[in-house]
């Protein structure tokens, strides 16, 4: 089977109002914007077989140069492990479709059949988080990520404790933002009394004794969002973390989930973020075939205002159905792709 042709489009599709409308200033030292356009890929086969991936926006240049490599390739030339996640999702879709067999077959042993996500929002203040974490508690989540400041986060925990009770976790996202171990700490002693998953990048990377000096200070569990196994390896080495975040390709994140696993400890993973049904469930493949991956995963297309889905995609209860229909198992709603298609 021969790759003939691919396709592109980029679509934005906005984030919900109630993030828009509360998305933090300047002042607040967020580099994201409620802007976030991502670029749809379908790989077309000589056989008739077409399989689709996403990836984050993609510039003429860089689209020119992905049909260079893929057109003209036999599908089963590809080492599929090692290609980047937006190809690998679209060659696995294709393979699974060939072997009549659901994309995670293809990549191993099924260990759950749903896989839960994170909800999540920007630094906002803590009366609009608090409306947030109300909505993912009655929507079935029961972990909201936090794009944490260390001016708001321990009034925010405070709200969402007494607001969502003691079976909905926080899961603290400062970017590196609590500044130095004495600061993070602090913060640490004062979140204890609410329900914190996990404690993830309170502080700069670059110094691992930080982190393990942070870790013996702090009861809430302590990680990291690497990329390399060899940062994982180092800071396992080191007894910095309780748990981390990949991301990466399939090869990079079953790397890391083994040291993890080795070390006895649970991982989650982030690999599309604010993508749509497709990067969602091509996640929820992987993930559900690595034993400790069992934190929800940083997928995130119910924060924006349409998944581009129109079947086989079931996100409920805060969790995503892992399919078992050939390849991705899913199909995108075309419609939606070109009411929000800018290029």
């Amino acid at each position: 089977m021969k790759i003939t042709d691919m396709t592109f489009r980029t679509v934005s599709v906005p984030f919900l109002a109630s993030l828009v409308e509360n998305w933090p200033d300047d002042s607040y030292n967020f580099s994201f914007t409620p802007d976030y356009p991502m670029t749809m890929i379908w790989v077309h086969t000589d056989e008739g077989l077409t399989g689709v991936g996403e990836s984050m926006a993609l510039d003429h240049g860089r689209i020119e140069q992905m049909k260079q490599t893929y057109v003209g390739r036999r599908l089963w030339d590809v080492d599929l492990a090692a290609e980047s996640p937006s190809m690998q999702c679209a060659l696995y879709d294709i393979a699974g479709q060939a072997l009549d067999l659901p994309m995670h077959q293809l990549m191993g042993t099924k260990h759950r059949d749903r896989v839960e996500l994170a909800y999540w929002s920007p630094p906002m203040t803590p009366k609009a988080t608090l409306r947030e974490a109300e909505r993912a508690k009655e929507l079935g989540f029961r972990v909201h990520k936090l794009k944490a400041r260390p001016w708001t986060i321990v009034e925010i925990a405070q709200l969402a404790a007494k607001a969502c009770g003691p079976d909905f976790q926080l899961r603290v996202d400062p970017n590196t933002q609590f500044g130095d171990v004495a600061t993070a700490a602090r913060l640490a002693r004062e979140l204890l009394p609410y329900n914190i998953e996990v404690y993830e990048d309170p502080i700069r990377f670059h110094d691992v004794s930080w982190y393990r000096q942070l870790r013996a200070k702090c009861e809430p569990p302590v990680a990291r969002h690497f990329g390399a196994p060899a940062d994982v390896f180092q800071f396992l080495k080191n007894d910095a973390i309780d748990a981390l975040n990949t991301g990466g390709n399939e090869t990079t994140i079953r790397k890391n989930a083994a040291l993890a696993e080795a070390a006895g400890m649970p991982i989650w993973t982030q690999i599309f973020a604010f993508g749509s049904c497709v990067g969602t469930t091509y996640a929820a493949h992987l993930t559900c075939t690595i034993p400790n991956c069992t934190m929800p995963i940083d997928e995130l297309p119910h924060v924006k205002i349409d998944d581009l889905s129109e079947d086989g995609f079931e996100l409920r209860d805060g969790a995503v159905t892992v399919p078992d229909r050939p390849g991705l198992g899913i199909t995108i709603n075309m419609k939606a792709v070109e009411k929000y298609q800018t290029a």
